[in-house]
């Protein structure tokens, strides 16, 4: 589970840069047809990123046994479903060529990505899996280095992204280390 964590983190990082390196040196429309590869750059980064969300959520939520109790399950389950509304709004806007506006979904989804993730986060306080510092941060990482990301603001995820990597494997590691019993 931790070598399906990395690898769709390091999908994600990729997909962040380019969507940073977008962002930040092209502009890009706001509503409307599309004018520019940048257009679809731009736009079309938005579906691995959600689907590297949805998998990250998910790996860690497995990782944790169900010690993240109901609020872990509702945080990833909800999660789940922003994501993939907002990975098909994505999709379909890359494919159309225009941003397609279904009413106030990229708004809510976005937010209740940010939501779910603080449940996630919340429920896995306790657990000691993850540092309360990379818990505190990830909800708010989340949403601000991805679907409300602006300039250089996914370059924030991937740092964050990149601490998983480095962290997730060490903790999971000492988690099933075995205990040694001094006895005597």
């Amino acid at each position: 589970m931790v070598r399906i964590v990395q690898v769709a983190l390091g999908i994600g990082i990729v997909a962040l840069i380019v969507f940073a390196i977008v962002a930040t040196f092209w502009t890009t429309v706001d509503g409307g047809e599309f004018r520019s590869a940048a257009d679809y750059w731009y736009t079309a980064t938005g579906v691995p990123i959600a689907i590297v969300g949805i998998v990250h959520a998910f790996a860690v939520h497995r990782l944790q046994h169900g010690r993240d109790g109901r609020l872990g399950a509702i945080g990833t389950w909800l999660n789940a479903i922003a994501c993939a509304v907002l990975a098909v709004q994505c999709g379909a806007s890359a494919l159309a060529g225009a941003e397609l506006r279904w009413g106030p979904t990229y708004v809510l989804g976005s937010f209740l990505t940010l939501i779910a993730l603080a449940l996630l986060a919340a429920g896995s306080w306790r657990t000691g899996l993850l540092p309360k510092w990379m818990l505190g941060l990830w909800p708010v990482v989340w949403l601000l280095g991805s679907f409300f990301a602006t300039g250089p603001g996914p370059l924030l995820l991937v740092a964050l992204y990149i601490a998983f990597m480095i962290v997730l494997p060490r903790r999971v590691a000492l988690r099933n280390a075995p205990v040694m019993v001094a006895v005597g």
